[in-house]
């Protein structure tokens, strides 16, 4: 007589089934935690153009006019270079006093966007993040910042 050891179909049907159980657990956190990655990224690699973009509104007592990616000598492909999570960012003048930090997020998750606004009375830079109403970027922006 011989004595064989192994799974029957049953037992592997309720291993597969767990398995299942828990794979549709484990990749919405994943998303999850991939996405709010990217957004901090993002808040990271902008943080010295953040920099960059005062010490220039220092030196040109507010005028951010003329502000550019070139202007700053900061291509977007050299800010963005070696992140799998931000694709682009544009350094954009959006008037005398005003300038704007745009991050575009991978794989089309939105846009992280800080506007900085020249205070003339205290000389300094008042920066404010928004991203766009109508995108995911909702449940993995940075808390302090807004739909716009």
């Amino acid at each position: 007589m011989t004595n064989e050891s192994g799974f029957n179909l049953i037992e592997l049907m309720v291993v597969i089934a767990i398995m299942a159980i828990l794979a549709a657990i484990a990749v919405p956190a994943y998303s999850h935690y991939i996405n709010k990655s990217r957004a901090i990224a993002a808040m990271v690699l902008t943080d010295p153009v953040r920099n960059a973009v005062v010490e220039y509104a220092m030196l040109h007592n507010g005028d951010l006019s003329l502000l550019s990616n070139e202007t700053l000598n900061l291509p977007s492909k050299d800010l963005v270079e070696g992140s799998n999570d931000v694709s682009a960012i544009n350094i954009e003048s959006q008037g005398a006093a005003t300038a704007a930090i745009i991050a575009e997020l991978a794989d089309n998750l939105g846009t992280l966007t800080w506007t900085g606004t020249y205070n003339t009375s205290s000389g300094h830079l008042i920066w404010q993040c928004t991203y766009p109403a109508d995108s995911a970027l909702a449940h993995y922006a940075p808390a302090h910042c807004t739909a716009a």
